[in-house]
Order: structure tokens, then C-alpha cells, then sequence
């Protein structure tokens, strides 16, 4: 960063990142913007275009629009009014595009909701906004089938899943419904006898969309997410260097209960006049064979899905296959190490693509972005990118909120323009995750630990929640991740506490390919690698307590429904628990 006689020190008030955007012309097309209104004053000239790629149906942004105005004018035959929530508990499908930005151009709000709550949980959430509309797939229906027929004051729309594939005329996951049930095709098509919807018009900080937090620390909460969080999301993104022309394509395969999968894999692309090509399946070998095939410039998904380039069978898979035209693979959703950097872009690069993996930050509070990596700078591997131009500033501050200096590590804290209007109905919780300075700026409190360095980027360790205590002394568990996965013989590290016993640290391990190799050869050098990791945390941790004396070992890490690493799964099944004593 060049010598500024001006810097305080503070990365708040410097705000280094900007330097990155200065020579980017700015177009502030989406402002005051819904999303809907976005979608068609970008779009509207180019109705050929391929919109939404679905299991081999290709669906132009012309049939995009005339299915969007239909679910609209169904929603008002349904009495769905401006406010009104509207629940979606579905993966991501065409319709569920089709219900975002008609749930926008009618002004209502989309309660979008994860199906692995439990039947009560669902119904509390739904009770708890009053919505009276509920958009459900079909094969996640048999798990909420008994308690929604129980509620005949609401109407149930099931949407198979398959519905827009060429695969839609196989037989329905289910055909018995109940007299509150119809099909989504029966729902689209009752408002056709309706005149046109008029357009809602954009409103400051109106609410568009609820999602749910993860429950992790404490009950779920709504989030409740305004159409500023959307429009001026995507608007940035357009003006940080990111390559936004018409015609690309985009993979994408988050879900939209994350408010990633709503902005960044949906509205983000489609505004654009990207082409979204969607499989909602999280599987390495499913992704891979994706990628192979759409060919995008751009790829949207969770970390342990890029990881997947990494193993052996997919290797075999890529040979002879080129991967020249990615541009742009975007992670998010957890920490990568360098290695893991390293490794992935290394193959990239062996398969004729000079992409960067892209990383980012963000919760679905502070608007699912609150730092991405640019295409014009390299970071970094350890680095998360820095804020998008002009609507978020981080800081890093100690317990007491006194702002700390570059390289310090401590709480992460970011004020942003995207971030959620509140937990919904629960004004403690709300007033609890933000913090207001004495100049009147409100920042969130992400519950992340981090620094920043000079240039501006964020490097974020982890959750302040993420730790164990060992013998009383407070250890956080990404630490000793970080010092076992400086060794060149460990893939990946997960550290957890034993299931039975919260004194015990267990590291779950996978090798890389030269310590399997050697342990293939003989298998006797496994217990010396693994006293190799114990004098590794001993050495850069300098703290006996943070030595693992149990390990797991593992081909790979499983995935949550989430798309994320599957932490419960690997924390209960410690199956071949290896002890090493103390050194």
C-alpha cells in the first residue's frame, strides 16, 4: 500500500480498501430498485437470452418474465397483498425464481425456510409471520405432510421438484393431496383471467425476504433482509472490477435459504443477464461433472465443494479435460487455508485456467457479503478479500469496542448499508447483535475473530464460539487447525472435543497424498507424522493444554444438507480413535 502521511491506523477510519476501486467507473443502474424492477430494466431489450438453465431446460429471459407476471397474479388470486410473507420451503428450482420476483413486483415478502427443521419449527415459523401461503417441494413434503394437513386455513402449493425438466412428465413424488393442496402448475395457472399486477414500487429499507439464521448459538432467528440488501449488493458488485457482461454463465448451487443463495446465486447473475445454471445436489462428483458440462465463467458454491478438485477420483475424472474457461470460482461459507488455496488453484491452472479461487466473507445478517476478493489484486491466500465499494467498512475491536490497529487481532465488526433490518419479532436479540458507537454508527457483531491487514483485507480466523477448555485454559480450536495444517503432509483438519469427554482434544485428520503414500508403504510412519503434528501446536502455540492426543483419521469430510462441513457428523463418529501420549 503506498505511504499515506494520513493513515491513523485504524482500518475504519483509513479505510485502505478503497484504493482498489478508484480507477473502476461507477453505474448505479439497481439503486432504488426492487428486485423485480432490476430483473426487467436490465433485461427487458434482450428476451432471447438464456435465463435459467434446469436438468436440460433451457428457459429464456422472455418465458422468465411471462412466468414471474403469472405466479404474481396467482399470488393476488391467493389474496396475498403488499407485506404479506409468502413461505417458500424449497431447494432451488425455476419456480423458485419465478416466486422471488413476483413476491417482489407484488411487494410482499418471501419467508424463505430451510426443510430440515423439524414439522413444530416450520410451523412456528410460519404461524409467527402470518403467512397463509406455503410453496413446498414435493419430496420434502412427507416429512411436514400430518401437521400442514392439519391446517386448512392455509394453502398448500406443491411444487415437484422436477416440475421444469425434461424429466416433469416422470410420475409425482406424491399424488394424494389434501383439499388445502394443489399443484404448482394448478397455481400458476389461476390467475390468468386476472388483468396485469401493477408493479410495486421501490420503497427504502421495505422489507423483501426472511431467512433463518443457523441456530448455533441459541434458538433460530428470522432475518429479515430489505430490498436495499438485494439491489445495492448487486449494484456494488458491479462497480469492485468483477466482469458483469451479458451472456456468461453462472453455476450455482447454494440454496436459497441462505441469503447467498438469493443475492449472489440468483438475483445477482440474473440481473446482470448472466445465465444461472442450477443442480441443487451437494456431491463432489456431481459438481465436477457439472462443471465439465455448463462450461461458466463464474462458479457460486460452498468451500468443501471446491475441495473436491483435490481428490484422487476427480483427478482421474479432469484428466485430458480442460477448464480454460473459468473465470470466476467464488467460495464462501467457511475458512480455506492457504494449502487448500494452493492446491485447488493448482489444479486450475494444470487444466489451462489462470483463475483465482475467489474468496469471500459475509453472514446472512450483514447481507450475505461483508468482504470479497477482486479480480484485479491479488491478496493474500490467508485474506478474504476486502469490503465491496461503498456500502461497508469493517473493524476489528476488542471486548471493551475500542477499535484495535492493523495485524491485531480480535472481534470483527462491520457497518454496513446490506444488513438485516432485525431478528424479526425479537427486539432483544436484535438490539443484542448490534453494537452503536458514540458518533450514532450501528455495527453488527458478526461473533468472528480476525484481523486486518495493511492493504485493507480481512483474514478471518474464526468463530469466537469455536473453542475448548482444556485444564481451565480457554483454547481456541481454529488455532491449533491452523498450526497442524502448516504441515505439508495434512489435507484438511477439523479439531473438536471428544464426544464423551470435553477435556480430550480430538484432531480429525486427512492426509495429503504424500503422507498416504508413505503410510501405504509402511504404515508404522503414521504414528511418527502424528507426533510431527503434536510438536508442530506445541511449537507455534507454545501451550500443552492445545495438544491433541487423539486423532481420526479420514478420506474426507462429509457435507451437511447446507452444503458446509458436516461438524456434528465428524465430532460424534470418532470410529479407529488413535491415542498418541504426551510428549
Amino acid at each position: 500500500m503506498a505511504e499515506n502521511k494520513n493513515l491513523t491506523g485504524y482500518p475504519s477510519v483509513d479505510r485502505p480498501w478503497a484504493q482498489f476501486y478508484s480507477n473502476i467507473e461507477k453505474s448505479n443502474i439497481f439503486l432504488n430498485t426492487t428486485p423485480y424492477q432490476g430483473l426487467v430494466k436490465n433485461n427487458r431489450q434482450y428476451p432471447q437470452d438464456i435465463a435459467i438453465e434446469y436438468f436440460g431446460s433451457q428457459i429464456s429471459f422472455a418465458q422468465l418474465f411471462r412466468h414471474v407476471d403469472d405466479t404474481a397474479k396467482a399470488l393476488k388470486e391467493y389474496g396475498v397483498e403488499r407485506g404479506d410473507f409468502v413461505t417458500i420451503c424449497a431447494t432451488t428450482t425455476p419456480e423458485v425464481i419465478y416466486l422471488f420476483y413476483a413476491i417482489s413486483k407484488i411487494g410482499a415478502i418471501a419467508n424463505v425456510i430451510s426443510p430440515f427443521y423439524t414439522p413444530e419449527e416450520l410451523l412456528g415459523r410460519i404461524d409467527e409471520c402470518e403467512s397463509s401461503i406455503i410453496v413446498i417441494v414435493d419430496q420434502f413434503l412427507p416429512k411436514f405432510k400430518d401437521i400442514l394437513e392439519q391446517e386448512k386455513n392455509k394453502s398448500i402449493i406443491i411444487l415437484p421438484i422436477m416440475n421444469s425438466s425434461f424429466l416433469r412428465f416422470l410420475p409425482p413424488y406424491n399424488n394424494k393431496y389434501s383439499s388445502n393442496q394443489v399443484t404448482w402448475n394448478q397455481f400458476e395457472k389461476c390467475g390468468l383471467c386476472r388483468d396485469e399486477v401493477p408493479i410495486d414500487e421501490y420503497e427504502p429499507l421495505k422489507p423483501q425476504a426472511m431467512v433463518y439464521s443457523s441456530g448455533t448459538t441459541g434458538a433460530s432467528k428470522g432475518i429479515l433482509l430489505s430490498v436495499d440488501c438485494f439491489q445495492k449488493l448487486i449494484n456494488a458488485y458491479g462497480n469492485s472490477g468483477f466482469d458483469t457482461s451479458r451472456r456468461q454463465t453462472v453455476y450455482q448451487n447454494i440454496p436459497p435459504w441462505h441469503s447467498t443463495g438469493l443475492s449472489l446465486g440468483i438475483n445477482f447473475p440474473l440481473s446482470y443477464g448472466v445465465k444461472v445454471c442450477i443442480d441443487p445436489r451437494f456431491d463432489h462428483d456431481v459438481f465436477i461433472k457439472n462443471v465439465l458440462k455448463f462450461r461458466p465463467e463464474y462458479i457460486l458454491t460452498n468451500t468443501s465443494m471446491y475441495q473436491g478438485f483435490t481428490y484422487k477420483k476427480t483427478l482421474r475424472k479432469l484428466k485430458h479435460k480442460s477448464l480454460s474457461f473459468l473465470k470466476y470460482p467464488v467460495e464462501g461459507g467457511e475458512p480455506l487455508t492457504e494449502k487448500d488455496i494452493m492446491n485447488i488453484e493448482t489444479v486450475f491452472r494444470d487444466h489451462g485456467s489462470s483463475a483465482r479461487l475467489l474468496n469471500g466473507y459475509g453472514e446472512c445478517e450483514c447481507g450475505a457479503t461483508v468482504t470479497t476478493d477482486i479480480t484485479g489484486h491479488k491478496f493474500s491466500n490467508s485474506a478474504s478479500g476486502i469490503p465491496l465499494p461503498d456500502i461497508t467498512t469493517i473493524g476489528i475491536f476488542d471486548d471493551d469496542f475500542k477499535e484495535l490497529g492493523y495485524g491485531r487481532r480480535g472481534n470483527i465488526l462491520v457497518k454496513t448499508e446490506i444488513g438485516m433490518l432485525e431478528y424479526y419479532k425479537n427486539p432483544e436479540a436484535t438490539a443484542e447483535f448490534f453494537y452503536t458507537d458514540k458518533e450514532g454508527n450501528r455495527w453488527s457483531k458478526t461473533g468472528d475473530i480476525g484481523y486486518i491487514n495493511e492493504d485493507g483485507s480481512l483474514v478471518v480466523l474464526g468463530r469466537k464460539s469455536d473453542y475448548s477448555v482444556i485444564s481451565g485454559k480457554v483454547i481456541f480450536n481454529f488455532d491449533i487447525e491452523n498450526a497442524i495444517l502448516s504441515s505439508d503432509k495434512v489435507k484438511l483438519c477439523e479439531v473438536q472435543t471428544h464426544p464423551d469427554n470435553d477435556e480430550q482434544l480430538i484432531a480429525h485428520i486427512v492426509w495429503s497424498d504424500e503422507a498416504v503414500s508413505l503410510i501405504e508403504q509402511n504404515a508404522d510412519v503414521q504414528h511418527d507424522l502424528l507426533i510431527g503434528l503434536q510438536k508442530k501446536v506445541l511449537s507455534e502455540l507454545r501451550l500443552e493444554q492445545a495438544i491433541p492426543h487423539y486423532f481420526c483419521i479420514r478420506e474426507k469430510f462429509p457435507s451437511a444438507h447446507s452444503g458446509k462441513r458436516d461438524i456434528q457428523f465428524i465430532k460424534q463418529d470418532i470410529a479407529g480413535l488413535i491415542e498418541i501420549p504426551s510428549l
